[in-house]
């Protein structure tokens, strides 16, 4: 495992040599210090749609959100005493760069860690070009599970419905991460905090390779609350 900046090991995997920015991006200073991973709850609205099920878009073409370094950003809901058990999520990205990640925030709280508070949570992201990664963000930090991984399970085309499930194993003590109706993984949390339970959420990344404001990010997620 490798312990990264968050914002960092995201934006790595879009990243190429040799790539340029988009002009319009290009007399932007490029920040000094991390890239700012964004708690935005404004950003994904939400509204029940039928049989219980609600729907979240996160959707945004602001060139505020837009820089060199990128922005992440998620939101969370429930109880932070919560178990987590299961949860199921069908998400869907129609605009914006198919290399960004978006996907699901799990087990989100507030830990005390060597005497300081620190926010946790374990994340799924899943993006357009068929790639998956699992990791656990440490109070700015990520830990990645394994870096990107392809799956031929996930639908590849902008626009197209993957449907993720992630439950906790009490016996084994391991997450499964299904998509599809396929078992991609299993994967365990024992570094301290060991995350069981919290809120639960969901996260997009705007790119530097986005095209704002003409067109943004569209991402939605529907799952039932």
């Amino acid at each position: 495992m490798r312990y990264i900046y968050f914002w960092t090991i995201i934006f790595a995997v879009i990243f190429y040599s040799g790539c340029k920015l988009p002009n319009a991006n290009e007399n932007k200073p490029v920040s000094v210090s991390p890239p700012p991973f964004l708690w935005a709850d404004e950003l994904f609205e939400s509204e029940e749609i039928e049989d219980g099920l609600t729907l979240t878009i996160f959707k945004t073409n602001d060139p505020l959100h837009w820089t060199h370094h990128g922005l992440t950003m998620w939101t969370v809901r429930g109880d932070e005493q919560a178990v987590f058990n299961s949860r199921t999520v069908t998400m869907a990205k129609t605009s914006g760069y198919s290399g960004g990640g978006y996907g699901i925030v799990f087990c989100h709280g507030e830990y005390d860690v060597d005497d300081e508070e620190v926010t946790a949570m374990l994340v799924i992201m899943i993006n357009n070009e068929g790639q998956y990664i699992i990791g656990k963000a440490l109070g700015g930090v990520f830990i990645d599970f394994g870096w990107w991984k392809s799956t031929s399970v996930l639908q590849r085309h902008s626009g197209a419905s993957n449907k993720i499930t992630v439950s906790f194993d009490e016996i084994a003590e391991e997450f499964c991460l299904i998509i599809n109706d396929t078992e991609i993984e299993r994967f365990s949390d024992n570094e301290i905090p060991q995350l069981r339970g919290g809120r639960n959420g969901y996260i997009a990344v705007v790119t530097p390779f986005d095209n704002f404001p003409a067109s943004g990010i569209n991402v939605r997620f529907i799952e039932e609350l």
